[in-house]
């Protein structure tokens, strides 16, 4: 059993930003992180054997980037990358799979920084070669400069669209058309007095837009992709208007040629863990949806653990590097390292600028807002589970047939039980039952997390020294309860 005083999950933006503050004041940090460099997704760093040659126009967070790669030699810091996150055995202690270094932690205080993923919203189409998401276009050409396509749309809802576009432009793909679903054109007037708070990022926004229109590519609001055809890989899609009510007006419909459409439909926080350790969730729309309950130290309903960054809400790169730095003063402060009038003076500025960014995030979110699912654009043919290819058409013949809850869908279907274990595919579902039953989507009971929270291969397992396992008499009776 390792020891350690501050257990940082997660090598991205807010996790790194949380171990280097940490560090800095005294405490011994480890990162436990399962990629295979440091960065994230934001800072993404190019593989082992990539060199640049040049600057270029993916380059403008180099500075910051290398900064926080830095982060992994600060003294204190104990890195472990390639490291699964997969259970906690008890209070304080979580396993992590590592290969022949697997083991476990011992902390007196854990941050879960474990990020965001893409939000799939299904549609006809959307398992086709040459459809992507917003997410993975990115790490493909900031980790690799690869462009997957050449004649490129863009459709979807939230920030990311306008990023991808303007990302594919200067990369030199054809982009034809870019659409973002909400009508956010006619909502900028009651948005910019928020917006304001962060005027680089609204100067970045408007350069992006720049980029799109020098590009060529027409940019549409208020229009949605309905459907991606080919026959063996992506051909064409389809695109139409989404009218006053929100619905869908396919008669408006219209198919533009591509080989590659990114889909970005806004970000979920990954929670598979803090499900795991049974904190308090709570449904925030705005914020990605099921997102854990915290309180003002980004403690969560479990002591000494504490949540930050878009894995807690999702509020972006910048919300994600202060939250971090705040949480590596607080975890200073509740283990000693700093007084609380030494933790308050330092507090109080990062505190100020996490307030400039809330403003601007209330902002974007009432600019973006769109209704919580896109169920108009499934078809009975649909897939909406892609690891068992279970298709909206069979979940709503098993709700007919009575099969109304999380549970017993994942049991007669096999729906989220596959690789990603419900990555892609619990929202989907949870909105299915939610629109059947007519009670709001928060209201729908999730699956009960098992083991383990991210796929782990039993060979790693074999590598970790257990002592015996002590079984109750009753092997039928619940972890830790005896008979008396």
């Amino acid at each position: 059993m390792r020891e350690t005083d501050l257990l940082v999950v997660g090598a991205g933006a807010a996790g790194l930003s949380a171990a280097s503050e940490a560090a800095k004041h005294g405490l011994a940090v480890t990162v436990l992180d399962d990629n295979l460099l440091p960065g994230g997704q934001y800072f993404r760093r190019l593989p082992t054997g990539y060199h640049h040659t040049h600057e270029t126009v993916f380059d403008k967070e180099r500075q910051r980037a290398n900064a926080l790669y830095a982060t992994t030699g600060q003294k204190g810091i104990t890195y472990l990358n390639d490291a699964v996150v997969w259970e906690s055995p008890e209070n304080g202690v979580l396993a992590f799979a590592r290969g022949a270094d697997s083991g476990r932690i011992r902390a007196k205080l854990t941050i879960i920084a474990s990020g965001a993923h893409d939000r799939p919203a299904p549609f006809p189409g959307w398992t086709l070669p040459g459809v992507v998401t917003a997410g993975g276009l990115q790490n493909l050409l900031k980790g690799q400069r690869v462009i997957p396509g050449r004649r490129a749309i863009v459709a979807g809802n939230g920030p990311l669209v306008l990023l991808v576009g303007a990302t594919l432009a200067r990369a030199g793909a054809e982009l034809r058309e870019v659409v973002e679903a909400a009508p956010i054109l006619k909502r900028l007037a009651g948005s910019i007095a928020d917006l304001i708070a962060m005027p680089k990022i609204v100067r970045q926004a408007v350069d992006y837009r720049l980029a799109i229109m020098k590009s060529g590519a027409r940019l549409r609001t208020g229009w949605t992709v309905i459907e991606a055809r080919g026959a063996d890989e992506l051909e064409e899609v389809v695109l139409a208007p989404i009218d006053a009510t929100g619905k869908v007006d396919r008669s408006r419909a219209r198919a533009v040629k591509a080989d590659l459409l990114v889909v970005g439909f806004g970000l979920m926080p990954s929670i598979e863990l803090v499900r795991l350790l049974d904190c308090k969730l709570e449904w925030k729309p705005l914020r990605g949806g099921w997102v854990p309950v915290r309180g003002a130290d980004f403690e969560t309903s479990r002591p000494g653990v504490l949540a930050v960054g878009d894995g807690a809400g999702i509020g972006g790169v910048e919300m994600a590097l202060r939250e971090g730095k705040l949480a590596g003063v607080i975890a200073a402060e509740r283990l000693g390292k700093l007084s609380r009038d030494q933790a308050a003076n330092l507090k109080a500025p990062i505190q100020a600028e996490i307030a400039k960014v809330e403003t601007f995030r209330r902002g974007l979110e009432r600019l973006y807002a769109m209704p919580p699912a896109f169920l108009d654009l499934l078809t009975p043919e649909t897939i909406v589970c892609r690891c068992e290819d279970v298709t909206a058409g069979e979940l709503r013949a098993r709700q007919d047939a009575g099969f109304g809850s999380t549970a017993a869908l994942k049991g007669t279907t096999r729906t989220t039980m596959g690789r990603c274990q419900g990555r892609n595919c619990l929202r989907t579902l949870s909105a299915l039952i939610a629109q059947a039953s007519g009670q709001p989507i928060e209201q729908v009971t999730m699956p009960r997390p098992r083991l383990p929270a991210r796929l782990v291969t039993i060979g790693d397992l074999l590598q970790e020294e257990l002592p015996p396992i002590e079984m109750p008499k009753d092997p039928h009776l619940p972890r830790g309860e005896r008979v008396s």
